[in-house]
């Protein structure tokens, strides 16, 4: 087993992109955060991705998304590993975020590649280079062309799985082709972690070291039972939740998938307020659907 692999193998399971709870005022919630952290951990997961597109990460200020990372440190208290999203469209502000997960212990940092303006993959792998010499903590990459309008190659990756703190990526795109084809010229040694919730076991069939996932939040217990029973061999069993699970996504597809998670979450009993503008606002008649929606889906635990 490759160094890597051995080093992080707590990050080997199942990771929910964290909701970011907000009070009702739209200020992050230091004890709705901390519930939801500590529900998610007694499901079962194996860590935490912070202020990425789950986490509206790109909707807060770098001060927000400092003071969320440290409620979780300090609620997870190194129990699990900690991923914190340092994305940004500018090196400068990645660059600060980066040294602040330093000091605040987390495990990793990653960072999807800057978006709207049209960079160059030169200027790419400089940025991503800037934000791994920025502090002595590791940096997972996150691959994202559906978001970012950035589809980097294969080759890309490899080079910069050769610098110093760049140890993996997240990889969100259905190609699993594409996933393979990195996973293979960067070597073991580089961690790969599949990014669509609804092709998860495809993902990890592929060779992905473990999974970063947005509907985790809502249906953390269904997803670890799916990594257990693959890493088993039951490889029918985890197909079986992985259709079960889909069902779900399926009707998500039907909201903003931030908003629709957050009502679920709040049908579950745990409160995380209002998305931020401008993402969808749920009406009355959009949450009785949802919520007659979850009812059909026992495992959803709803009340």
């Amino acid at each position: 087993m490759s160094s890597n692999r051995t080093k992080y193998a707590q990050m080997q399971g199942i990771i929910p992109a964290l909701i970011t709870p907000y009070e009702e005022d739209g200020a992050i919630s230091d004890s709705r955060t901390r519930k939801l952290v500590r529900h998610l951990m007694k499901q079962g997961v194996s860590g935490f991705y912070l202020s990425g597109s789950t986490g509206e990460g790109f909707l807060q200020s770098a001060e927000e998304r400092q003071i969320f990372l440290e409620i979780v440190m300090d609620e997870v208290k190194r129990e699990v590993p900690v991923i914190a999203h340092v994305g940004t469209m500018d090196t400068a502000t990645a660059v600060q975020l980066t040294k602040h997960a330093y000091r605040a212990g987390a495990t990793a940092v990653s960072a999807v590649t800057p978006f709207y303006y049209k960079h160059g993959s030169e200027q790419i792998k400089r940025h991503y280079i800037d934000i791994a010499k920025a502090a002595d903590i590791p940096l997972i990459c996150y691959h994202f062309p559906d978001m970012t309008g950035s589809k980097q190659s294969a080759d890309f990756y490899r080079e910069l799985a050769g610098v110093d703190h760049i140890i993996g990526l997240k990889f969100t795109s259905m190609n699993t082709y594409e996933m393979q084809q990195i996973m293979d010229v960067c070597g073991d040694d580089f961690l790969v972690f599949n990014g669509p919730d609804e092709s998860c076991l495809a993902g990890l069939s592929m060779g992905a070291f473990g999974a970063i996932g947005s509907t985790y939040n809502i249906m953390p217990a269904k997803f670890a039972e799916l990594h257990r029973l693959f890493r088993s061999g039951r490889i029918d069993e985890a197909r079986a939740i992985q259709y079960e699970v889909n069902q779900v996504i399926q009707e998500l597809l039907k909201y903003d998938f931030i908003a629709f998670e957050r009502e679920i979450l709040r049908l579950q009993g745990l409160e995380t307020g209002l998305p931020r503008k401008p993402i969808q606002q749920l009406n009355d008649a959009q949450r009785a659907d949802i919520y007659e929606t979850a009812k059909r889906f026992p495992f959803l635990n709803v009340r």
